[in-house]
């Protein structure tokens, strides 16, 4: 059993919490005692990645060429931590799991969040909560406004949250909205949940 590499495609908002998550796993894990990167390191590159993304969001060359080459850096860290992880557990998939990275015949993740939506406690807030899951270490929360007259919204990403709750501010009073909460596990992006439907006051 191998460790996969598929974190390396996730986006750079979910592979900064999951690359965190890995530092997590790996802090005082009885496994993995010398990693072959210190997770001083790993840290370090982690925070720079964040930072540079936080920069790059003004749209500038540069920084999106820095945000980039975080992100290369970054990723070569964990390429090699996962090979360390891989080497070490030889095959065993508790050891694995155990790192936070994902086994090679873990299957894809089937649970599909839940979701409550209530109002908030000033006008145009909307709060959202969804149980906490097993090995799921971030959710991906999404709105739209209901469709009327037949034409669809697009859904809009709201944000993606370590925490299982979140406020929405800043919405329409008196418009109906849909929200929806999918979760971030070391296997992939679960299935978004069942829509739920408030109209904001």
């Amino acid at each position: 059993m191998k460790v996969l590499l598929n974190f390396l495609t996730l986006s750079i908002a979910i592979k900064i919490l999951f690359y965190r998550s890995i530092i997590s796993n790996l802090t005082g894990n009885a496994y993995f005692l010398v990693p072959s990167v210190s997770l001083e390191v790993a840290t370090a590159a982690v925070d720079a990645l964040e930072a540079a993304s936080v920069a790059a969001k003004d749209g500038s060359h540069l920084n999106i060429s820095i945000r980039n080459d975080a992100e290369k850096a970054a990723d070569e860290i964990f390429r090699n931590l996962a090979s360390y992880v891989e080497f070490i557990a030889l095959g065993d998939e508790t050891t694995i799991i155990s790192s936070g990275f994902t086994a090679s015949q873990q299957p894809t993740p089937t649970y599909k969040p839940v979701l409550s939506a209530t109002h908030g406690a000033h006008s145009g807030n909307v709060k959202l909560a969804t149980p906490k899951a097993l090995r799921t270490y971030a959710y991906i929360w999404r709105m739209r406004k209901v469709s009327v007259n037949g034409i669809e919204n697009p859904w809009i990403t709201i944000t993606t949250t370590t925490q299982t709750t979140y406020e929405v501010t800043g919405l329409e009073p008196g418009v109906e909205y849909e929200f929806e909460v999918a979760g971030v596990t070391p296997e992939g992006i679960t299935e978004y949940c069942q829509s739920v439907t408030l109209i904001v006051i």
